[in-house]
């Protein structure tokens, strides 16, 4: 069975927070990671991610500020909020994001760097994958 979404992670997947900004900076391989995604599989892309205090219009503001809401079909912004904070890796936010996006649970794929959620996105019957984090992320700055 084909792929027909890719949700990706934010936090470690795609960029980090600035400390001192809130800005979200993206990995330098993050523009060329969504473009082959987009293009290659020929999917829309999506998130799924723990905002904490920030609505999902404050996340939708991050990614504009990083650039990266070219990538992004609007509706795949998914986040604890939507699911009463039920958030990763807990199955129903899996779940969850396929039904807003409208493609069945086994045809979505997560993409993030935390193998508890990839395992979370696995027992929701999502595909899933580990990215690993780019070196050094681990290290203090």
């Amino acid at each position: 069975m084909s792929i027909g979404f890719v949700f990706f992670d934010i936090g470690g997947t795609l960029g980090e927070r600035n400390p001192a900004t809130g800005q979200l900076i993206p990995f330098a391989s993050t523009p060329g990671l969504l473009t082959a995604t987009r293009d290659l599989l020929g999917v829309r892309l999506g998130l799924i991610t723990t905002l904490g205090p920030l609505t999902n219009a404050q996340g939708w503001s991050l990614l504009t500020q990083a650039g990266l809401t070219q990538f992004f079909d609007p509706a795949g912004l998914i986040s604890e909020h939507d699911v009463n904070g039920e958030g990763k890796p807990r199955p129903a936010i899996y779940k969850f994001a396929a039904h807003a996006v409208g493609i069945p649970v086994d045809r979505c794929l997560y993409i993030g760097e935390n193998l508890i959620e990839v395992v979370g996105a696995t027992v929701a019957g999502m595909r899933a994958l580990l990215k690993p984090c780019p070196p050094g992320r681990e290290l203090p700055a």
